[in-house]
Parts: C-alpha cells; sequence; structure tokens
C-alpha cells in the first residue's frame, strides 16, 4: 500500500507539472518523503539538489526551518526519495563503469519496465549546452532481468534482446522476435509503453 501511494503521488505531480510549469530552486527546502530500504515512508523536507549532487545523496529534514536532526542518504540507505518535481530511485547504474555502484536514478517514466534519466557524473555537455544524460530501463519485480540496461544494450541483436526483456507479455515478445513491422529497434519507447499497458491491467 505504502508503494502504491507512494506511485499515486508522484503521478499526480507529474500531472499537475503537464498542466502548469512548475519552479524548484536548487538548494531549498521542500515538502517531500523517502522510502527506506524496509518500504516505510517517511514524510519531511528534503534539499532540492542539482543533478548530480542528487544521485549520489539525499538530504531530509523532519522540519521545515530547523536543521537539527538533518539526515544524508546515499543511494545504499534508502530505497527512493521524493521532492519536488523529481523521484529518484536507488539503482545499480552509474554510468559506464562495468561494475555499476548504486545511485539514485531519476524517473522519467514510471511502469513495469521505469524509464529513468541519469546525468553523466562526468559533467559533460552536448553540443548544444544541455547535460548529457543516458536512458535507462529497469524491471524492478522480473529476476530474469535484475540488471538495469541502456539504449545500447539493444543495438546488437535487438529483436532476441528486447523479446527476452518482455517476456512476460508473451504476445508482445512474440512479435517482437518475429520482427514485426512496428516492433524495430526504432519503435523501442513504443514497445516499451505497450508492455508497461499490459503490465498495469495485468
Amino acid at each position: 500500500m505504502k508503494k502504491i501511494t507512494a506511485i499515486i503521488a508522484f503521478s499526480l505531480v507529474a500531472m499537475t507539472a503537464g498542466a502548469q510549469v512548475l519552479s524548484f530552486n536548487v538548494g531549498r527546502k521542500y515538502a517531500g518523503y523517502y522510502v527506506s530500504i524496509k518500504g516505510d515512508t517517511v514524510n519531511g523536507f528534503l534539499r532540492y539538489g542539482d543533478n548530480y549532487e542528487s544521485q549520489k545523496r539525499c538530504v531530509f529534514y523532519p522540519n521545515e526551518n530547523d536543521n537539527n536532526g538533518v539526515l544524508n542518504f546515499k543511494p545504499e540507505e534508502i530505497s527512493s526519495y521524493f521532492v519536488g518535481d523529481r523521484c529518484y530511485r536507488s539503482i545499480h547504474y552509474s554510468g559506464g563503469l562495468l561494475d555499476k555502484p548504486l545511485r539514485f536514478n531519476l524517473v522519467a517514466k514510471d511502469g513495469g519496465i521505469t524509464e529513468f534519466t541519469f546525468y553523466d557524473e562526468d559533467g559533460s555537455r552536448n553540443p548544444d549546452g544541455t547535460p548529457k544524460t543516458e536512458d535507462v530501463f529497469f524491471k524492478a519485480n522480473d529476476p530474469a532481468n535484475p540488471k538495469p540496461v541502456t539504449l545500447q544494450y539493444f543495438g546488437i541483436g535487438f529483436a532476441n534482446k528486447m523479446a527476452a526483456f518482455v517476456a512476460d507479455d508473451v504476445e508482445l515478445s512474440k512479435k517482437v522476435a518475429a520482427k514485426e513491422k512496428g516492433y524495430g529497434m526504432l519503435k523501442l519507447l513504443d514497445i516499451i509503453d505497450e508492455y508497461n499497458k499490459w503490465y498495469a491491467n495485468k
């Protein structure tokens, strides 16, 4: 129930963000919560960090105007947190390292396959000046696919890899494996959307 409540809260803020432009300032405190490793939700106030700080720590204040009792959590110490317009979850993805330590990854789109945005920690930028990011995909409840993956993972052997990734949706997996029209690499996000609709209704 607590996990469902947290997802609903995140969805409501996302819907609100779609209706109006929300503005949050880095370094300020905002109402939010963190979820412990055991699954308990603790409400309070959290520091709204920049894109890089937010991936490495969660700063929690029990009271808005009192810095006493401030807690600094690392990704190993809590499972997720929510502040402002952002939801972060601790997963084993930290960029291009072979051994992926835990980081708080920003939830971009929730579902059976959750899409995350990871900001490259070297601070590198694209030619247009925007921060370099990676799209990360993770199935939290699938022992057959225990690791987060990126777009690059699917690049070679897409049909086989994606079919295995969505194998619990048998019909979708068959379409991908058979390379049906509309189920190729260029439709990866559409395939994930179709999977998530199936997952939500199963």
